[in-house]
């Protein structure tokens, strides 16, 4: 443990969390500290969080509509709030980001691209398992049914959903995948 410059917790990699109670939350927007203490949190690559703990957001002297427009102006800033009800769910909550962030999940990376890959992994598996949705168990089940990555890349929306777990938004993002153009400006 050791004091911070900034922020209340450290939860990982460039991970910041300020948290205040909702009456501590009204309390630095109607003293007009809450912004400083924002502004110290997001510099450098930073993640910034505001864990606001509490029964109601609204529970305060500052009006309803200020509060969301704090709350707005915060995530226009690239603060993300994150609401609990008090002390023991704002530890689950701390305890989850932390997990997150120690495992390397990052913002820019997105959710499918953060599984863990079993090291041995066929090539075919992974590709497959890389388009959203696809797991390694459906990847598996494709190149059970086709043989070949190549066989499946032939194959059409209808031929994909033949395979169990695939249904159409699976057989659709596979479908497009392969199909669909690349461009530096984005799929086409």
């Amino acid at each position: 443990m050791q004091a911070l410059t900034r922020g209340d917790y450290v939860v990982g990699p460039e991970t910041i969390v300020e948290r205040k109670t909702v009456a501590d939350f009204h309390g630095s927007i109607a003293a007009g500290r809450l912004w400083h203490q924002m502004r110290k949190l997001g510099p450098g690559g930073i993640r910034p969080y505001l864990v606001i703990e509490g029964d109601s957001i609204f529970g305060g002297a500052v009006t309803p509509d200020s509060v969301r427009g704090v709350c707005l102006a915060l995530t226009d800033l690239g603060v993300a709030i994150i609401r609990t009800e008090n002390a023991l769910d704002t530890a689950a909550w701390l305890h989850q980001l932390a997990t997150r962030r120690r495992d390397g999940a990052t913002r820019d990376r997105p959710v499918y691209a953060q599984r863990k890959r079993s090291p041995d992994m066929m090539p075919a598996e992974a590709a497959l398992s890389s388009v959203p949705g696809v797991s390694t168990v459906t990847a598996r089940q494709l190149l059970a049914r086709f043989g070949t990555l190549r066989a499946i890349c032939d194959a059409d929306v209808h031929d994909l959903q033949c395979v169990p777990g695939v249904g159409p938004a699976r057989a659709e993002a596979i479908f497009s995948l392969i199909r669909n153009q690349w461009r530096a400006d984005g799929p086409h």
